[in-house]
């Protein structure tokens, strides 16, 4: 069973993923925590472990520029892959408070990995 120390929130926002081995993916992030995220995108060849730099957009009331955020691919499905967040800048962590006081939980049914990292 998987452990989550915060609460997933549903989210709706353009991002894009940005790998140095694999350049730019764009995708969608479609649920969102203090300690990670999930992105819907038409690829995951992204591996399990590679550092990435997700930056999106969040509403105009939450921050007025694009956040850029640190983290790794915890896991893939066949939809789209997880990011853990590395620590996050303080002016991100503020930005993220605010957004993630505003959503929704997630339904507890999530999409099924495919891969794990362990």
């Amino acid at each position: 069973m998987e452990q989550r120390n915060w609460d997933r929130k549903a989210v709706s926002l353009d991002a894009v993923v940005g790998c140095p081995r694999f350049g730019l993916i764009r995708g969608r992030i479609v649920d969102l925590t203090h300690g990670g995220l999930y992105i819907r995108a038409e690829t995951s060849i992204v591996p399990i472990g590679a550092e990435v730099t997700v930056t999106f957009q969040p509403d105009e009331g939450v921050c007025s520029r694009c956040l850029s955020i640190k983290g790794r691919v915890a896991h893939q499905s066949l939809h789209g892959f997880g990011i853990r967040l590395d620590q996050l800048e303080p002016h991100c962590q503020e930005a993220l408070d605010r957004l993630l006081s505003q959503m929704p939980l997630v339904p507890m049914k999530a999409v099924p990995a495919v891969r794990a990292m362990r």
